[in-house]
């Protein structure tokens, strides 16, 4: 199993050392050399345990002698750069610490570099382990994440099974839905951008990488809503609303009109909304502009400068959010809905001219009872729609 910086997120850290580089980290090469990440392992601990009153160098009759260290590199760091170092233990034993550190660059989501280091801690004089001091025990318990959580680098077996991987990508892509109704939960800022970070790995030819996000919670988000709602509610304002581009065809034909009628009738059906029932469909329509009540709603834009080849590299960008979501138990539901009302959402937003609206997401966790996120749209067989040349 290869090594990659995006299994060491910021949110894994629990305690956090700010570290300045200096002129003389910098090796021949023109960046930090490799040696003095394990300086920055060892400030950073030394350092937490100092503030902690858990460790004196001169006094302490308990001592922490280090038996293994490790550490993989996925990007450079160069002086003047400031680096961030994060902190948690991996394990907590009798007589040792198992160390885990990520090195940040500020503000990012994932590592630059990641690794570990064990400290026995033995009695100053005979050098014989020796349990671990309580208020030592009591400093760290709040560090422990369970070791296994985050694979460290030194740790992975590259023998691992490829169906499990196999399995869990294949589970979220499976269990990839519109969700249509959310609990109020709040998704955090660490959470989300490692999603858009991961997501931005998406195809993108001559690497243009189009895709222009907006990321909305509390009261942000309940202003955009309530100026889209009061334009939904009046027909007058919102027949002055045109999308720029036709998501849907003018006119639909077999079999995507089938399909349409199909998922249309099949949602109404569980929420319980006869045919004709244009009062309680408008309703639901209308939940569109709240984002079905999620913590977060995502607007998306594109360059106007960029053609069709950049909307088909957008089109993999969102799928990759989520996925990405799904896979951290997150539910989402793209939204063509918000098209229409481009200039709302621009004024709002404060968008400029030169970029274009794709559409909306909302973004949350799912509500599990309610009614319409049980429903299930089938899929036409491989059969159906791929033709096999030479197998």
């Amino acid at each position: 199993m290869s090594i990659s910086r995006t299994m060491f997120a910021r949110s894994d850290y629990r305690a956090w050392r700010l570290i300045p580089t200096r002129w003389s980290d910098n090796d021949v090469y023109g960046h930090v050399n490799n040696v003095v990440y394990y300086e920055w392992f060892d400030t950073a601990v030394n350092s937490l345990l100092i503030e902690a009153g858990v460790l004196d160098f001169a006094q302490s009759q308990s001592i922490g002698l280090v038996v293994e260290t490790g550490c993989s590199y996925f990007e450079s760091v160069t002086y003047p750069e400031t680096i961030e170092a994060g902190i948690r233990v991996g394990r907590l034993g009798n007589s040792s610490v198992r160390y885990e550190l990520g090195i940040f660059k500020p503000g990012e989501p994932f590592a630059l570099a990641a690794g570990h280091f064990i400290h026995v801690y033995v009695d100053r004089d005979s050098r014989r382990p020796t349990p671990l001091p309580a208020p030592l025990r009591a400093a760290l318990g709040p560090l422990v994440v369970a070791l296994g959580t985050k694979p460290d680098p030194s740790s992975v077996d590259a023998s691992k099974d490829l169906a499990a991987d196999v399995a869990a990508v294949d589970r979220a892509m499976m269990e990839r839905r519109s969700t249509r109704a959310f609990l109020p939960r709040a998704v955090p800022h660490a959470t989300l951008a490692e999603i858009l970070a991961i997501a931005s790995r998406a195809p993108s030819g001559t690497n243009a990488q189009p895709w222009r996000v907006r990321a909305l919670t509390g009261h942000a988000l309940n202003a955009l809503c309530d100026r889209l709602c009061a334009v939904v509610d009046d027909p007058a304002q919102s027949a002055l609303h045109e999308p720029e581009y036709a998501y849907y065809p003018r006119d639909w034909v077999a079999p995507y009109s089938d399909r349409r009628r199909q998922v249309g009738w099949a949602l109404y059906g569980l929420l319980g909304i006869a045919r004709g029932d244009q009062e309680r469909m408008q309703a639901q329509h209308r939940r569109n502009f709240r984002f079905f009540d999620a913590p977060v709603g995502l607007i998306f834009t594109v360059d106007r400068v960029l053609e069709q080849g950049s909307w088909l590299d957008y089109g993999m960008f969102l799928q990759n959010v989520m996925v990405a979501a799904r896979v951290r138990g997150l539910d989402t539901c793209p939204q063509a809905a918000f098209a229409q009302f481009h200039r709302v959402i621009a004024d709002e937003l404060s968008i400029p001219d030169s970029e274009m609206l794709v559409c909306g997401m909302a973004l949350g966790y799912a509500n599990t009872a309610a009614v319409e996120n049980t429903l299930q749209t089938p899929r036409e067989s491989v059969e159906g729609f791929a033709h096999f040349y030479g197998f």
